[in-house]
């Protein structure tokens, strides 16, 4: 099998050569991987169209095609990362943009308040990334939880993304709140594995 250095990247490998997970599986999805060797068990290299960021990908989750756009310009990239089995105990879907321009911090977190139509609570969380900042803030859409996240560096870089997480028939009100806790931590520590490129050298 390839280690990646130096060798096929997985969207040229063989289909039945690569790792039995969905993120190989999808065609699409798999164009965005760098190798089949993991970060860490379960995730794999992640680099985005536009080589503004990267990050650790779940392999259990897809890129949606129809969603994905870019910009020429390749100052904007907007995917959706999503579950493809749906009898899952909890259903995640990540919506991820990333700017390569930014107003001012305020400014950016109100219109994420304003998209979700509440007055969204934002904290800071630990990044390793010098010059890079990253907060999250809880909400509901309708009956169902979710977060909102900013990722934004000294460069006015900054990715926004909207991540809820549906729960299935079968579970009572305490498993969803147990299981959802449980899918947030897995989810932001995805996250917090993003590097915005241009901190590099810069």
């Amino acid at each position: 099998m390839s280690n990646g250095k130096g060798s096929a990247s997985p969207s040229e490998m063989d289909p039945q050569d690569l790792p039995d997970v969905p993120a190989f599986q999808n065609e699409f999805t798999r164009d965005f991987l760098t190798s089949t060797e993991p970060v860490r068990e379960g995730y794999y290299p992640f680099e985005a169209k536009s080589g503004k960021f990267t990050m650790d990908f779940p392999g259990d989750m897809n890129i949606v095609e129809r969603s994905y756009n870019k910009s020429s310009k390749n100052d904007s990239e907007f995917l959706t990362i999503s579950h493809i089995d749906e009898s899952l105990d909890v259903f995640t879907t990540i919506q991820l943009k990333y700017y390569g321009f930014m107003s001012d911090v305020e400014s950016t977190k109100d219109g994420l308040s304003a998209k979700k139509n509440e007055e969204l609570q934002f904290q800071s969380k630990n990044t390793e990334f010098e010059g890079q900042n990253i907060e999250v803030a809880d909400y509901t859409d309708g009956i169902n939880p979710g977060f909102a996240t900013l990722i934004w560096n000294d460069n006015k870089e900054n990715i926004q993304i909207f991540t809820s997480m549906i729960c299935g028939d079968n579970l009572s009100s305490d498993e969803c709140s147990k299981l959802v806790e449980d899918e947030k931590e897995r989810v932001l520590n995805i996250f917090q594995s993003i590097k915005l490129t241009q901190n590099e050298g810069e």
